[in-house]
């Protein structure tokens, strides 16, 4: 399969989807950025970035697009949370990746709404990680309230579904109104 390359229209409009979600993010992390439960900043993130992606698929459908996605967002909060930043990129290009590997690219609307899907429960990982490594936790201090984090976890992939859904619907009727080709 041959990989497509990115026009600058392209790269533009990803930028423009990037800076949609870091203003929306602007408006939800400060709400819950001070509570330490695990999974719970990933919740609250969940529906935004899924329906932006989705968004952003739908009109950029090579592959790379997620991961360029992932960049730009992170590129926002480098200098406040260098960690937050190889968490969103790390993120990006795994969905980015798995997607490519199952579905070959953002053909399908399966595709696209799978990959959307995928965004933020992957950040689920390497949340934990650096929460271990940075903050000096073990694994069991992180998800100290385990039944709460099992909720936020999936949580969180509901969510994101439910973005991808939102984001899907979003995107066709932009479709319609020849705004989104």
């Amino acid at each position: 399969m041959k990989l497509e390359k990115f026009t600058v229209k392209d790269i533009i409009f990803v930028a423009v989807m990037a800076a949609a979600v870091s203003i929306c993010g602007m408006f939800t992390m400060p709400l819950v950025m001070n509570i330490d439960l695990f999974g719970l900043r990933n919740m609250a993130s969940a529906i935004i970035y899924a329906l932006f992606c989705m968004i952003t698929i739908m009109k950029v459908k090579k592959p790379g697009a997620l991961s360029l996605l992932g960049l730009l967002c992170g590129f926002v909060v480098l200098m406040m949370a260098p960690v937050m930043f190889w968490s969103i990129f790390l993120a990006a290009l795994l969905s980015d990746i798995i997607t490519f590997i199952f579905f070959r690219g953002f053909h399908s609307d399966k595709a696209k709404v799978f990959a959307a899907t995928l965004f933020i429960p992957m950040s689920l990982p390497f949340t934990l990680i650096f929460s271990m490594l940075l903050n000096g936790k073990s694994f069991g201090e992180v998800v100290e309230k385990s039944a709460l984090s099992i909720v936020f976890c999936f949580g969180t992939v509901v969510l994101s579904y439910a973005g991808a859904k939102i984001g899907q619907k979003i995107g066709k009727e932009l479709q319609k109104a020849g705004k989104l080709s």
